[in-house]
């Protein structure tokens, strides 16, 4: 095990290696100490073994001067005691002393063997111990080594496990928030998108209170309030919106508060106030006599409307002169327009009227005019709800 330690081949930790040659020293110690016992005990041997070499020449000096003084004795005692007997019983007692004394020996012999065995068996107990002592603290050292690289093994995956997973979960938080923030903006636009459908629905319905016909109800009973389609603009459109409020705030305060005469009310009104004003096509504004109502009325009944008169230039909007044109040529320019629901164009000849004519139109025109500004604002409300929602497609 020395020589195993000395070895610098060895792959062993420090502390393993330290832990060795502390248990070697040890062991040598106890080996030393074992050794020196030993001597011990064999220089006690060799002394009994002199002291049973005396005793030897004392048990044959003392056999030899017993056996005269016993002679001595039995030749004082009386000449005729036979020599045979006397030796006989000397032979007996030297026996008979041999034997206890050879017995006290060996008992001695024994006890000395047996201390000898127990202490050697002591020192061998111990060396054993001392032993798997050693063999304990290097097998808890490599246990602690081989624990310890475990441990460190673990650690090292676990911190590339850790690693691997911190990325996967950094990737998937980047596609959860790209997911989020799709959804996000998703749900913004299906919200703008709801939002722009329902101003849009709001706005055409502003427009079609503007066409829609009570049933067979007069003109005159047509008038349309228009809070609660601008009331609903107002709700579907954002706080923010100034587009929507401009236009809003741009409607006649009389189309929102009182109502608008729709296309078809104002295309029955234009019908009556033709008749009247052709009735009326010759007299001035500030009157006349009774003959010129009467040369007027008459007028009217014999001159028979003629489309065909209006030239292509002035159907295809070009520039012409409106001079020349009387009472009957704009009003027949305007029924025109009016029969194809063209109420702008219709107003721009309807101005053009004097005279009577264009007083008893006055407020034909001043109603086309609150219904043309009331249309161009649904019409502008309406394509600006058509541009929010092209914002979310």
């Amino acid at each position: 095990m020395k020589a195993l330690l000395k070895d610098e081949s060895l792959d062993a930790p420090e502390a393993a290696l330290k832990a060795a040659r502390h248990n070697v020293d040890r062991i040598m110690a106890n080996v030393e100490k074992a050794a020196n016992k030993l001597e011990t005990e064999r220089k006690r041997s060799r002394i009994v073994d002199k002291y049973w070499k005396m005793v030897e020449e004392s048990r044959k000096h003392f056999r030899t001067l017993g056996e005269d003084r016993i002679r001595v004795a039995l030749e004082e005692a009386g000449k005729g005691i036979d020599r045979a007997l006397v030796n006989a019983q000397v032979e007996m007692e030297l026996e008979k002393e041999l034997r206890h004394v050879n017995i006290e020996f060996q008992n001695k012999i024994l006890k000395l063997q047996a201390e000898n065995d127990q202490e050697l068996r002591k020192q061998l107990k111990l060396q054993q111990e001392i032993h798997s002592d050693h063999m304990a603290d290097v097998i808890k050292v490599k246990e602690h080594e081989a624990e310890r690289q475990f441990l460190r093994r673990l650690d090292e995956k676990l911190a590339e496990e850790q690693a691997k997973f911190k990325t996967r979960l950094a990737s998937m938080l980047g596609r959860l928030k790209g997911i989020d923030a799709a959804l996000k903006a998703r749900a913004s636009a299906d919200k703008g998108a709801h939002k722009s459908q329902v101003l849009w629905s709001a706005c055409q319905a502003l427009a079609m209170s503007l066409k829609v016909v009570k049933g067979n109800v007069p003109w005159h009973e047509q008038l349309r309030p228009l809070t609660c389609e601008i009331s609903a603009i107002n709700s579907a459109a954002s706080a923010d919106d100034e587009f929507v409020s401009a236009v809003l705030n741009g409607i006649p305060r009389e189309a929102v508060q009182r109502g608008v005469y729709p296309e078809t009310a104002l295309r029955e009104r234009f019908l009556k106030i033709e008749r009247e004003a052709r009735r009326l096509a010759l007299v001035p504004d500030t009157g006349a006599s009774l003959p010129v109502y009467f040369l007027s009325y008459l007028q009217s009944f014999f001159l028979i409307p003629n489309v065909r008169t209006i030239s292509q230039a002035e159907l295809g909007d070009e520039p012409v002169s409106f001079e020349e044109l009387d009472t009957y040529d704009i009003l027949l320019r305007a029924r025109y327009w009016v029969d194809r629901g063209d109420f702008a164009r219709a107003l721009g000849y309807m101005n053009l009227l004097h005279g009577a004519a264009r007083s008893i139109a006055r407020d034909w025109m001043a109603e086309t005019r609150i219904l043309l500004e009331t249309q161009q604002a649904a019409t502008a409300l309406i394509t600006h709800a058509a541009a929010i929602g092209l914002l979310y497609l």
